[in-house]
C-alpha cells in the first residue's frame, strides 16, 4: 500500500509514480491502489497529489475494452467467479424508461433506473452485446458494469477501503458491443428516448455473450424449482427483484434461501406504504438497495440505488428479524426518496424523513405509535419535547421529530396521511417563500385534523399569520398543555 506525506521527495515520487497512461508502465499507479478493508489506502491530503491520483483512477476507469484486466483488488471487493465457472450467452429483452415517483420528490435520483438481467460481468473480461434488431429510431442504450456507483472522492473521505470507482457504463452501438470493466460487476440497461421519440410500448431485445450466471429471482416469474438451480449460479453478487424492490446482496447470503417470495412480498409492503403515506401513483419502477464496504457519505445514504454498509447486508434478507424489529435505516433512506420541498422545511430534511420510518415501524412491524427509535421511546419522548420547546428551541431531528409523535398519539395518521398526500393533487410552486410553505402545511394538517394547530406549531417556530389563525379559530384548538398533563407520571418516567 502507498504511503503518502506532505515533503518534497515523497510528492516527487507520486508524480513519477502517477505518469500519464503513455508512459511505459501505464497502470502501475491504479493497479497498485489495492486498498483492503483492514489494510486501507490513505488517500494524500496534499491538494495537488489527490488531483493527479483521482485523475489517474478516473483514466484507468476509461480504459478501452480491449485494454481493461482485472484490477489486483478485484477478487477482494467486489469479487469474482471462481475458476471455472461456465460462460453463458443470453438474450435479455429490456423495455422503455419507467419513472420511480413524481418530479417533486427531492432525492428521486435517476428516473430511468437500471434494468437488470440476471448477468455478471467478470472482473477484466470482456462481455459482448448485440441488439438483436435494430435499435429504434430515438432510442439509446447504455449498458452498465456494476451495482456499487458511489465514488469515493469526496474530501471528507481520507481513506480508502475499497478501490474509489469501481462501476462503468457504455453506450450500446448498432453493431456488437464489447465492454469490460477492471472490477467487474452485475450488468444493468438503462434505456432512454429522444424528445421527439414514440412513448408507447418497447421491448428490445439484447444479446450478451461471455457472461456468468449470477444468482437472480423476479417475483412472480421466477418458479421455486427455477430458483433452486438460479441460487447456486457462480457469480459473487446475486439479486432478488421484486414490484416494488429490488435487492442486491453477496451471492453466499441466499445460496440456502429456498423461496425468495415471503421476502420480495415484505419488502414490496415496505414500499406500498411509503408510496401510500404521500400518494404516490402507480409505481413503475422499483427502489434498489445495494450494500458496499464503503459509501460516499453516512452510515446509509438515499438515492438510487440507496446504499448501505456491508454490515447492514445480512439484514436485507433476514426476514425473521425484518417482520419482528423492522430497519429504521432502511425506513428511513427509502423515505428521503419519498420527500418533497413542498412539506420539507429549511433543518427539516431529517425530521420529515422519519415520518416514513415511524409509518412503517407501526404499520408494517406493528410497534405502538411514535416507537421504533430508542431516541423517542418511553420518558425519552417528554424530554425531546422539553428540549424542543425550550429556550432555545432544540434543533435535534429527534427533538424535532417528537412534536409529530404527540399529534400522531392525539389524531392518528390519516390528517398527516391525507395532508402529504394532498400535494400530489395540489403542488405549490417551487419558487414559494419557506414562510408561505409552512403557512400552507398547518392549514392543511389543521384541516384533516380538523383542529385548530395553529398555537402548537407557533410555538415551535413555523410561520401562522393573524389571517390563518382566523380562519381556522372555529376549530377546537389543539391544547398541548392538556395532553402533556394527561400524560401520567409512569409514562414519562418510563425508561
Amino acid at each position: 500500500m502507498l504511503k503518502f506525506n506532505h515533503t518534497r521527495s515523497r510528492f516527487a515520487a507520486l508524480l513519477m509514480f502517477a505518469m500519464p497512461f503513455a508512459h511505459a508502465a501505464p497502470l502501475t499507479g491504479a493497479e497498485a491502489i489495492a486498498p483492503r478493508d483492514k489494510a486501507p489506502f490513505t488517500v494524500p491530503t496534499d491538494p495537488t497529489a489527490k488531483k493527479v491520483l483521482v485523475q489517474q483512477v478516473k483514466d484507468y476507469m476509461v480504459l478501452p475494452p480491449a485494454q481493461v484486466k482485472a484490477h489486483p483488488s478485484a477478487a477482494d471487493f467486489p469479487g469474482v467467479a471462481p475458476a471455472g465457472a461456465p460462460r453463458v450467452t443470453r438474450v435479455v429483452t429490456v423495455h422503455g424508461p419507467k419513472n420511480h415517483g413524481p418530479d417533486s420528490a427531492l432525492y428521486a435520483g435517476r428516473k430511468d433506473g437500471w434494468q437488470s438481467t440476471g448477468l455478471y460481468a467478470n472482473a477484466g473480461e470482456i462481455v459482448t452485446v448485440t441488439p438483436v434488431v435494430a435499435l429504434p429510431a430515438g432510442v439509446t442504450i447504455e449498458i452498465q458494469v456494476g451495482c456499487h456507483t458511489d465514488r469515493l472522492f469526496n474530501d471528507k473521505i481520507d481513506k480508502w477501503k475499497r478501490f474509489p470507482s469501481i462501476a462503468r457504463s457504455f453506450p450500446l452501438t448498432q453493431q456488437p458491443t464489447q465492454i469490460a470493466n477492471a472490477f467487474g460487476g452485475p450488468l444493468f440497461v438503462s434505456v432512454k428516448l429522444a424528445k421527439d421519440a414514440p412513448r408507447g410500448d418497447l421491448n428490445i431485445g439484447l444479446r450478451f455473450a461471455n457472461a456468468v450466471e449470477a444468482p437472480f429471482f423476479v417475483l412472480g416469474k421466477t418458479s421455486v424449482a427455477d430458483w433452486k438451480k438460479s441460487r447456486n449460479a457462480l457469480a459473487p453478487w446475486g439479486e432478488l427483484v421484486g414490484r416494488g424492490m429490488i435487492l442486491h446482496f453477496p451471492a453466499a447470503q441466499v445460496r440456502t434461501m429456498d423461496d425468495p417470495t415471503p421476502l420480495l412480498q415484505w419488502w414490496d409492503s415496505v414500499i406500498a406504504a411509503e408510496d401510500g403515506l404521500v400518494g404516490w401513483p402507480a409505481r413503475a419502477a422499483q427502489e434498489r438497495v445495494v450494500p458496499d464496504r464503503q459509501i460516499s457519505a453516512g452510515w446509509m445514504h438515499s438515492g438510487y440505488p440507496f446504499m448501505c454498509y456491508l454490515a447492514s447486508a445480512p439484514m436485507i434478507t433476514d426476514l425473521a428479524a425484518l417482520r419482528t424489529k423492522g430497519d429504521w435505516g432502511f425506513f428511513h433512506e427509502l423515505g428521503h426518496n419519498h420527500q418533497s420541498a413542498d412539506w420539507t422545511f429549511n433543518g427539516q430534511t431529517e425530521v420529515t424523513v422519519n415520518f416514513f420510518s415511524l409509518y412503517c415501524m407501526e404499520h408494517i412491524v406493528g410497534k405502538p405509535t411514535g416507537q421504533g427509535h430508542g431516541a423517542l421511546d418511553g420518558a425519552k419522548l417528554f424530554k425531546a419535547l422539553d428540549r424542543r420547546l425550550g429556550t432555545p428551541p432544540s434543533t435535534d431531528p429527534f427533538d424535532q421529530l417528537a412534536p409529530f409523535v404527540v399529534l400522531l398519539r392525539s389524531y392518528g395518521w390519516e390528517p398527516l396521511q391525507k395532508m402529504l398526500v394532498s400535494y400530489q393533487a395540489v403542488p405549490l410552486g417551487r419558487k414559494m417563500p419557506e414562510p408561505q410553505r409552512q403557512a400552507e402545511f398547518v392549514r392543511r394538517y389543521s384541516r384533516n385534523a380538523k383542529a385548530d394547530l395553529t398555537g402548537f406549531f407557533k410555538q415551535l417556530g413555523y410561520a401562522c399569520p393573524d389571517e390563518l389563525c382566523a380562519e381556522l379559530k372555529s376549530l377546537p384548538a389543539f391544547d398541548y398543555a392538556a395532553w402533556r398533563k394527561a400524560a401520567t407520571p409512569a409514562q414519562q418516567a418510563k425508561p
